[in-house]
């Protein structure tokens, strides 16, 4: 069975339309700030994607683009501008950065109050605590998906392929938080396949097509496919779907799956960081 992101992100828009119209009723439109920096084309397309269901649902989202070659001084700059702008509820870094550009100081420049991305070292601290403000997008979408289709996380054998600080590592810190007991593989793992064939879940998040074949897995297993590479012209995820389809569970389809979740749980949290602001205008 295909674990429907397109379907589920649907529903989270259903829920968030009523919530964003109270908002605006109250004189707070939510608004993002997205820092896009260089001609990445992927990047472009992913910032367009995230634009265009914003103003779909009354969400302004200011692009602000910049030319790759940007002193850093100038893009902390401008977020402490953004930090206190009160009629900014979020703000993004499209990445990856321009290599003279330093990620992580950029990233934790962001007040964590409007780090909707949840990338930041305090957003990740509290996430290792269990006590996120805001989590990292793609991982939330995981665990999203995974609850509205009733799969309960607690006391499974989980092996998540990819260990970055954008998706692996996050994701596996909330994994264990719901009870689950996680095993994490990276390019430095020998033989992966000695564990994911004992896994009740795998969660691929490392960049490498059609890795996980049928023989990877064990029977009944559910399969979450966060990889996305672009092969001669088309989208291709870690997992090889028609090689697994039969044998697993459940399985997320590529394009289609963590993909409009991500969108969507971005969304989600910025209307959470709107509603903090007329909370705290009461």
């Amino acid at each position: 069975m295909q674990l429907d992101g397109k379907l589920i992100s649907s529903g989270v828009y259903t829920t968030l339309k009523p919530r964003i119209t109270k908002l605006i009723n109250n004189g707070i439109v939510p608004k993002i700030i997205v820092i896009l920096i260089g001609d990445n084309e992927e990047s472009k397309i992913y910032v367009n994607m995230k634009s265009k269901k914003c103003q779909e649902l009354g969400i302004i989202c200011d692009i602000i683009l910049k030319e790759d070659t940007i002193p850093q001084q100038n893009i902390i700059k401008l977020i402490n501008e953004k930090n206190t702008d009160s009629s900014v509820h979020g703000i993004m870094i499209q990445l990856p950065l321009p290599p003279h550009l330093n990620t992580d100081e950029i990233l934790n420049t962001i007040s964590p109050n409007k780090d909707v991305d949840g990338l930041t070292e305090s957003s990740l601290g509290s996430l290792a605590k269990g006590t996120p403000l805001f989590s990292p997008c793609t991982p939330l979408g995981c665990i999203y998906l995974l609850r509205k289709y009733n799969i309960n996380c607690k006391g499974k054998h989980v092996v998540v392929i990819g260990s970055s600080n954008l998706v692996g590592l996050p994701l596996s810190m909330m994994l264990i938080h719901h009870g689950a007991t996680v095993t994490i593989c990276n390019i430095n793992t020998l033989n992966t396949k000695d564990h994911t064939v004992k896994a009740d879940i795998v969660i691929s998040c490392c960049g490498v097509p059609n890795l996980v074949k049928k023989d990877w897995i064990k029977e009944n297993s559910i399969l979450l496919d966060v990889g996305i590479t672009k092969v001669n012209g088309k989208i291709i995820g870690d997992i090889d779907f028609d090689d697994v389809k039969d044998k697993c569970s459940y399985i997320t389809p590529v394009p289609g799956g963590i993909g409009p979740m991500t969108i969507a749980m971005l969304v989600k949290q910025i209307v959470e960081s709107s509603e903090m602001t007329l909370l705290n205008n009461l």
